[in-house]
């Protein structure tokens, strides 16, 4: 996990980031999520709204994390919206074809292959 102190005191022009509120009951859920069996995404997640919620900026946490800062703005408006922000650290449905696997396997169609072709003369 990453160490919010020095990032949160560096100087820097502008305001300063206003922290995120979390109850400590949802940072221990969030806390909980960034280990290394979780999903990067979702890790990432984890930690960048655990330095939104020490004051980090939103450039830095960008840079800490590896993502871009318009990404970062886009966790920013997710959790706000929500009533518990650890909810939102999954991905939101997302559309497009939906799964062709079934448990039944495919019946393959039987196909001439060339190898079971005759040869002619022409094809020499």
């Amino acid at each position: 996990m990453i160490d919010p102190e020095p990032w949160v005191a560096r100087p820097h022009p502008g305001p300063r980031a206003k922290p995120f509120p979390l109850t400590p009951e949802q940072r221990e859920t969030i806390e909980a999520s960034v280990r290394p069996t979780t999903e990067v995404r979702h890790a990432k997640r984890a930690e960048g709204l655990l330095l939104m919620a020490a004051g980090v900026g939103s450039g830095d946490i960008a840079m800490l994390v590896g993502v871009h800062v318009r990404t970062v703005f886009k966790w920013k408006v997710r959790f706000a919206k929500a009533d518990d922000p650890a909810q939102k650290l999954a991905d939101a449905p997302r559309s497009g074809r939906p799964v062709s696997l079934s448990r039944k396997p495919m019946q393959r169609e039987s196909r001439r292959r060339r190898a079971d072709l005759r040869k002619t003369s022409a094809s020499r």
